[in-house]
């Protein structure tokens, strides 16, 4: 009887080693919705990094709220001291070089908090082959997190219905829904990158059943350490 050959070892609960999965897509394509999904279809063991809420803390944060009016030249704060988003939203959209500035100054602090989940998850008791990390960013390959994604998925939807899911979700007239459009790359570079294509046009079953077929491939990717990954370059 011949011998047999040896399985390999399962890799230890602390060992280094992750997937990353990217989310791309329009404004209003249902990305966070699309991520939640594939987090909840792969089980323990997945998180949703979300740059949408890292921001939302920052803007929180007094010393942040100095920066950014330094940056656009002007108050962003309501009387109770809070960010006045529709206002500093209107300075950003009227101005590239304003949103450039204040850009300079969020960006590399949500680049932070989302390496420092990424980090966390790694550092974890979860065995390597059950951690996923799923990247919730709006600007992904502009500001590189890209790099350090296995896989990405773009979430596809019809114009008026991403229009009319963005203003039904933040207020956002028409025309404030496609500047903030136009300040992302296309969407046609979004999609060439893509290695899948989920469709978010129909009810939230149909999308769930896109995420439960495209398991599979994910599965199929070995986990790598966040130290082997090309890290994303600088803030401009």
């Amino acid at each position: 009887m011949g011998r047999m050959a040896a399985s390999a070892p399962h890799p230890a609960p602390g060992a280094p080693g992750l997937r990353v999965v990217g989310v791309l897509g329009g404004v209003g394509s249902g990305k966070s919705t699309a991520a939640r999904a594939l987090a909840e279809a792969w089980g323990p063991g997945a998180r949703v990094l979300d740059a949408d809420a890292a921001v939302a803390e920052l803007l929180a944060d007094p010393e942040v709220l100095d920066r950014l009016e330094e940056a656009a030249g002007r108050p962003v704060r309501t009387p109770a001291g809070e960010v006045d988003r529709p206002a500093l939203a209107r300075v950003l959209f009227a101005d590239p070089e304003v949103r450039r500035r204040v850009e300079a100054v969020l960006h590399p602090r949500v680049r932070e908090r989302l390496r420092a989940g990424l980090e966390a998850l790694e550092a974890s008791d979860v065995p390597s082959e059950r951690r996923l990390a799923v990247l919730d960013v709006p600007l992904l390959l502009e500001g590189g997190l890209h790099r350090l994604c296995d896989f990405l998925v773009f979430v596809d939807a019809p114009e008026a219905q991403r229009a009319a899911r963005a203003g039904a979700r933040h207020g956002w007239s028409e025309a404030e829904w496609r500047a903030r459009e136009a300040a992302q790359a296309p969407l046609a570079e979004k999609r060439a990158a893509a290695d899948a294509i989920l469709h978010n046009e129909g009810a939230p079953e149909d999308l769930r059943r896109e995420v439960e077929d495209l398991l599979p491939r994910i599965r199929a990717l070995a986990p790598r350490p966040l130290s082997e990954r090309r890290p994303e370059p600088p803030a401009p």
